[in-house]
């Protein structure tokens, strides 16, 4: 259904203006949303072809702006769709770095103890161990730096 102003409906039947709300004022001419639809057009002046190619080119325009309309809001629906998935990622993410770093900072003072216990454990063991708890102890702090 092509929708004309009534000025655009005046000029495509060559008529004036005020013939066309005469029809409209007397019920003969409907309108809808303040635009004359074609077919109340045809009905009201059956004498007259509105199938021009302009009438077509109108057509055409109107078909590609209701589908132009109809995948803007498909294109919204996929965008919410995929915000939405995104922000469950970014959650399980957010928890599942959570989880890691408590593990490294339980790590962290997993091996500050160690190194104290060794250090300790140094202090009263056999002079013959000592070297080798020594270098465990290096060890132990080489890797906490890493």
């Amino acid at each position: 259904m092509i929708k004309l102003s009534v000025s655009q409906a005046a000029r495509r039947l060559g008529v004036s203006r005020s013939n066309i709300q005469d029809q409209i004022n007397s019920g003969k001419l409907q309108t809808h949303e303040g635009y004359v639809t074609t077919d109340s057009i045809r009905l009201a002046y059956p004498a007259y072809n509105l199938h021009s190619e302009q009438e077509l080119h109108l057509k055409k325009i109107q078909q590609i702006k209701a589908d132009a309309v109809y995948k803007a809001g498909a294109a919204d629906t996929a965008k919410q769709a995929n915000e939405q998935a995104l922000m469950t990622v970014i959650a399980s993410l957010k928890s599942k770095l959570y989880k890691e770093e408590m593990k490294n900072q339980h790590y962290q003072l997993v091996f500050s103890q160690l190194g104290e216990r060794l250090e300790a454990l140094e202090k009263c063991c056999h002079e013959q161990d000592k070297r080798p708890l020594s270098e465990l102890q290096r060890w132990v702090e080489n890797q906490q730096s890493h």
